[in-house]
């Protein structure tokens, strides 16, 4: 493996982004959506999300070419009385890295800019809805499990 850079995602990304989150959702699916109109609703979501202040991606570059990403969205809490500021949650999302570069610390490294930035920008925590084969990587990462939220699904 060659030399591995994480920096934040630009606009000039969204083509690569588009890739991996294909990939992430068609390494173990299918459906029937062709990939060239799931491009397009995905650039439409991420031109405007990467210009508003509340999310954040990063990419992985291995050589130079994009192998991953991680995507956050902060998400404010509402003040309560006696706590001071309402520091805001981390929503971790879209973590994806090729095959071919799983296990050699690709998304270690994302992780860990990430909560970073988290860090340093007075976040709360971080949460995140791993699949089901990628728990142990977040708990070898620092994540922990807490008992389940309360969810309830919407019919729609």
């Amino acid at each position: 493996m060659g030399d591995t850079n994480i920096r934040p995602a630009t606009p000039a990304d969204i083509g690569e982004l588009a890739r991996l989150r294909w990939h992430l959702y068609t390494e173990r699916r299918s459906h029937d959506e062709p990939f060239e109109s799931y491009v397009e609703r995905f650039t439409a979501f991420a031109t405007e999300a990467l210009a508003r202040a509340e999310w954040h991606a990063w990419v992985a570059e291995v050589d130079g070419r994009v192998v991953g990403a991680m995507w956050l969205q902060s998400v404010p809490r509402v003040p309560a009385p006696g706590r001071g500021e309402a520091r805001p949650i981390g929503y971790l999302t879209n973590a994806f890295v090729e095959l071919a570069h799983r296990s050699r610390g690709v998304g270690s490294r994302l992780l860990r800019t990430v909560a970073d930035h988290c860090e340093a920008t007075d976040h709360v925590m971080m949460v995140a809805w791993p699949a089901d084969d990628a728990y142990g990587f977040y708990e070898r990462n620092g994540f922990t499990r807490p008992p389940d939220p309360m969810v309830h699904r919407l019919g729609n």
